[in-house]
């Protein structure tokens, strides 16, 4: 099978190689000097450019990943082809977004780059499942190293691709950084698990303990160690710079510190016994600095409960206090609600009698204004019958 996972990688650098040759060939050329033209031959370079930064990580990917193991199984060969499916379809979903940059053209490409990582991702775990045993703690190991990236890398498509329905032209250059995030943190990932490799099974047990920053911990002192040169090998120290400059000029095939390695065969690196024991011998390093800042951190832990137990009895007793200040607060504005109860009734009651009495005053003036009434209407009468009498005397005068 060694043969044939030679021919294997031949195979697949064939296919991506060929991948970059029909997207360039799919670039439309100006013929014509016009603006429109040019500006849309721009748009193509610029969406090229992002296709042409994915498959060449994507080439990278597989390149360090199989280099890892120098045999394979049938396993492993059929999520190669699988994952090479889709990474074919990346010309046709580019030239469609490049002649037409609208909401589904760039859906579909975000799907394809969203189907091209999880299919690497189910051969990444197929080859370290076919590397490693159980027995080693590898995989677990994998599964905590390049896990929660693999999560991040996925959730991060997935929120492009619905961003992709509402801002299409914005979330189309989102996708230019993602192979060189992705390049980056895989690189770290993959020193992170040469690191692992080369401890020992208990030490691997107490490195799966670790929680992610103490394992970036560990990493930056191998890294510092050979900054310095006092990892027992300074010869490729003047190699080595912290930040993104140093990594660019890190030699490819090299673990964290710098080593020159062979993954593949590392029988034949005549380090590789030395930078074994120089990596077992800074964990134990690091694991005795854990240890005692453990102690450190428990002590500092017990000292924060107790300032917390202290804060929280203080934030009872205030919360009594403010509870009594508040019922006695409710207390003050019930006696002065009843008060102002008492006084709106004492109020309302006079306010009752003056009623009744201008209503008493009002019906003793009618009764007076009736007894009047009536005493004119009888003077009336009275004057009408003397005035009829005397026109009677006179009639008969």
């Amino acid at each position: 099978m060694k043969k044939l996972k030679t021919r294997l990688d031949a195979f697949s650098d064939a296919v991506i190689a060929i991948i970059l040759t029909i997207m360039v060939l799919d670039l439309t050329p100006v013929l014509r000097d016009n603006l429109h033209d040019y500006l849309f031959l721009s748009k193509q370079v610029g969406i090229y450019i992002i296709s042409f930064a994915f498959v060449a990580n994507m080439w990278y990917q597989h390149a360090t990943l199989f280099n890892d193991i120098d045999d394979m199984s049938y396993r492993i060969m059929l999520y190669d082809f699988l994952f090479l499916i889709p990474l074919s379809l990346t010309p046709l979903a580019t030239n469609m977004m490049a002649s037409n940059t609208t909401r589904i053209p760039v859906m579909a490409y975000g799907l394809l780059l969203f189907l091209v990582s999880a299919s690497f991702r189910l051969l990444a775990r197929s080859v370290m499942h076919f590397e490693y045993t159980d027995k080693s703690k590898m995989r677990q190991l994998y599964r905590k190293i390049y896990g929660r990236h693999n999560q991040y890398y996925l959730i991060f498509n997935a929120i492009l691709i619905v961003l992709t329905y509402f801002f299409p032209q914005i979330v189309l250059w989102f996708y230019l950084p993602y192979p060189l995030i992705y390049l980056v943190l895989s690189s770290r990932d993959r020193q992170q698990m040469y690191d692992a490799s080369q401890l020992t099974t208990a030490q691997r047990q107490e490195y799966l303990q670790l929680p992610k920053n103490a394992i970036n911990q560990f990493r930056e002192m191998v890294q510092d160690q050979a900054a310095t040169g006092t990892d027992g090998n300074t010869a490729n120290a003047h190699h080595l710079q912290r930040g993104f400059t140093g990594w660019l000029d890190q030699p490819v095939e090299a673990d964290s510190a710098g080593h020159l390695v062979n993954p593949h065969n590392p029988s034949n690196n005549p380090n590789s016994v030395e930078v074994r024991k120089e990596r077992q011998a800074q964990w134990e390093e690091f694991a005795k600095q854990i240890r005692d800042g453990s102690k450190k951190y428990r002590d500092a832990a017990a000292q924060i409960r107790k300032q917390q137990r202290n804060a929280d009895r203080d934030a009872v007793k205030q919360a009594s206090r403010q509870a009594e200040q508040q019922q006695e607060q409710r207390k003050h504005d019930a006696e002065v609600a009843a008060k102002e109860a008492e006084v709106q009734r004492e109020s309302r009651e006079k306010a009752s009698k003056q009623a009744a009495k201008e209503a008493e005053r009002q019906q003793e003036t009618n009764k007076e204004s009736a007894r009047q009434a009536a005493k004119d209407i009888e003077r009336q009468a009275k004057a009408k019958r003397r005035a009829a009498h005397e026109e009677d005397k006179i009639r008969e005068h």
